[in-house]
């Protein structure tokens, strides 16, 4: 019986050991693989604009919307209570975060949000959230129960980021408590809610030995994706997945203001072969013509590009060279006031009907057509300083794209190899049968499939 009863014990203590082990996620050491970026394409949501209800209630209807546009990934922008503390305008900066764990009653409350998270994963749609590590609100209660973990002059006063960003105070990641609480605080949102990664705002100013340890930790529990605000192919090697198109935009402007086309191909050849660094191959840049600090603080892609027209064609254009596509909200309707992250603009979706239509019908195309999930890019004709020739895909699937950046009509010439053979315009079903020129309208686009090949 001894025997017996000493065997049961030890079967039982082992039971409960693994119960505990179950229990643990710092049990399982092992790191799950990123999300595959280039399945990734997002859209971004600030909950004050996105809907008149301002709040995440407000985005339950609208998730149809967005997956009509062919995306599947939501960024929302940080959730968080605001700072009361030199609070900017009337609503105060999202960026300025009062408390980590908590949401901003403006936006709601914690079920409301999983109710949120429940439906996009029932849908198919990833939820990521905006994170800001760099700094916190100037009344988050860090700044009373540990003020050491702040940037701090020879007074002992806590200090912001820069001499602009007032409303915020600097972190300082010196700190080991620091950087445990903040991987805490991050933790709590994929283990409580199960969102499906981050985009880490000012991420060049953390410290990247800090970022490879958070990621590597936060994948532990589950796939995630993590986009970087920043670019670099450090930050590749730090675990993220994707980094911002920075160049690639900031020549793109250009290109519509009268600068020449080639300027671009150094761009995009830079970022993306910093990107082919991210272990596995699992790294894609993402590129944008807009999105809530160019339309806060530049203007809307109206205005950045010339017209509704071009902003359109500049989109089609970011979207050649192998890249993760995002859209702002409005900018699908030519929503025409800045987006100032310190108020509110709430956006009417029955602006520009055609405008919207252009978005969806593309979106459908990017997310149809395998030749924007492939890898395969070539850059056509570099030396056409106007019109934009280039190749996605390869085989069958390849999709020829052509698109005017001037705002009149342009004769330019068929790359040599697609001459004298027959295609099929992707968006409309038209057919055109390539010569040695090409007359194309102002700002117009043509991705074009061998005739009888296209999906849609």
């Amino acid at each position: 019986m001894k025997i017996l009863r000493n065997t049961l014990l030890l079967l039982l203590f082992l039971f409960q050991g693994s119960l505990s082990a179950q229990k643990s996620p710092r049990a399982d050491s092992t790191v799950h693989p990123a999300l595959d970026p280039s399945e990734i394409r997002i859209y971004q949501v600030y909950l004050r604009n996105f809907s008149n209800e301002g709040s995440i209630k407000g985005l339950y209807s609208g998730l149809d919307h967005i997956q009509s546009l062919g995306f599947n990934t939501l960024w929302l922008m940080p959730i968080h209570p605001v700072g009361q503390v030199n609070r900017k305008g009337t609503f105060g900066s999202p960026y300025s975060v009062q408390d980590y764990r908590k949401i901003n009653p403006e936006f709601g409350n914690e079920q409301d949000f999983r109710v949120l998270i429940r439906e996009c994963h029932r849908r198919g749609l990833r939820v990521i959230l905006d994170w800001v590590a760099n700094h916190t609100a100037f009344d988050h209660p860090w700044t009373q129960s540990h003020p050491e973990w702040y940037t701090r002059d020879a007074s002992g006063k806590i200090l912001p980021p820069n001499d602009d960003w007032t409303d915020v105070a600097d972190l300082n990641f010196d700190h080991p408590e620091l950087r445990e609480a903040m991987i805490a605080e991050m933790e709590y949102w994929v283990q409580e809610f199960h969102v499906d990664g981050f985009r880490c705002d000012v991420a060049m100013m953390v410290p990247g030995d800090w970022w490879s340890t958070c990621i590597q930790r936060l994948r532990r529990h589950r796939p995630l994706f993590m986009l970087a605000e920043a670019n670099g192919p450090e930050f590749y090697r730090y675990g993220f997945n994707s980094t911002y198109g920075w160049d690639f935009y900031h020549r793109l402007k250009g290109v519509f203001q009268g600068a020449s086309l080639r300027g671009l191909d150094s761009a995009w050849t830079a970022e993306n072969s910093q990107a082919a660094q991210a272990a596995g191959g699992l790294g894609r840049v993402m590129r944008f013509v807009t999105n809530h600090d160019e339309t806060s603080w530049d203007q809307v892609p109206a205005k950045v590009f010339g017209s509704d027209q071009a902003a359109m064609a500049a989109y089609v254009i970011s979207q050649q060279p192998v890249s993760i596509p995002l859209v702002y909200n409005g900018q699908e309707v030519g929503h025409p006031l800045k987006q100032n992250i310190f108020e509110r603009s709430p956006i009417r979706y029955d602006r520009n009907p055609d405008i919207l239509d252009f978005y969806r019908d593309y979106g459908a195309i990017f997310r149809i057509e395998k030749a924007y999930q492939s890898g395969d890019f070539v850059r056509l004709r570099p030396e056409d300083k106007d019109c934009w020739w280039s190749l996605r895909g390869q085989g069958d699937e390849a999709i020829l794209c052509v698109v005017n950046t001037r705002n009149k009509t342009l004769l330019t010439k068929v790359p040599t190899a697609y001459r004298l053979k027959s295609y099929e315009n992707i968006r409309d079903g038209s057919t055109a049968y390539l010569k040695e020129d090409l007359e194309i309208e102002p700002y117009g686009i043509r991705l074009f499939k061998p005739y009888g090949l296209s999906k849609r």
